[in-house]
């Protein structure tokens, strides 16, 4: 099976010691570097981001396997920093989020993220948890899939796909109810 390129998303928060991260990412991660696999991401230095491109680094993975996607702006604050670890650095066109994130769903074939359950959200954020919230994160899986903002998914469908690398056909009938020849 030739490499893939797998979208690396996640929360800003990732609790006390990156517990979340240690948790739950490891596993997806050493199977695609088994696989060979190359990476993109996004350029914040805090959170899954960061502590995605911390462990590839360290594993180790050749910095030329992984791509750190930003907007104009992030490259003016740490654009420097990360040329400097030797990833590759693509600009991407918009200066929003979504812009930058398009752009890495673009170019990968697959996904490595989670996102918080109702519970973990609640535990996590108490009295400031917004039910309902879709994080970037979600809207990350849902643009793979063509699933549309309004559609109501929950948290442990998301993960349970992610960590079944179900086929594109698979994820489709599964999530949208629609009877899709094999």
């Amino acid at each position: 099976m030739p490499s893939q390129t797998a979208f690396i998303s996640g929360p800003i928060n990732t609790g006390p010691n990156e517990t979340y991260f240690h948790t739950h990412y490891p596993p997806l991660l050493t199977a695609a570097i088994a696989r060979n696999d190359s990476f993109v991401l996004g350029p914040l230095p805090y959170g899954v981001d960061s502590d995605a491109l911390s462990f590839l680094l360290q594993y180790p993975v050749p910095p030329t396997r992984i791509t750190v996607f930003v907007t104009s702006q992030e490259d003016s604050l740490w654009g420097l920093q990360l040329r400097a670890l030797g990833v590759n650095v693509h600009v991407v066109e918009g200066n929003s989020t979504r812009d930058r994130d398009a752009a890495m769903t673009a170019a990968s074939t697959y996904d490595i993220l989670r996102i918080r359950t109702g519970k973990e959200a609640r535990e996590m954020y108490g009295e400031l948890c917004r039910e309902g919230y879709l994080t970037n994160t979600e809207r990350n899986w849902r643009r793979r899939r063509g699933i549309g903002e309004d559609e109501k998914v929950e948290a442990e469908v998301v993960n349970g796909d992610v960590r079944a690398g179900l086929g594109v056909k698979e994820k489709k009938r599964r999530f949208l109810g629609k009877a899709l020849g094999r």
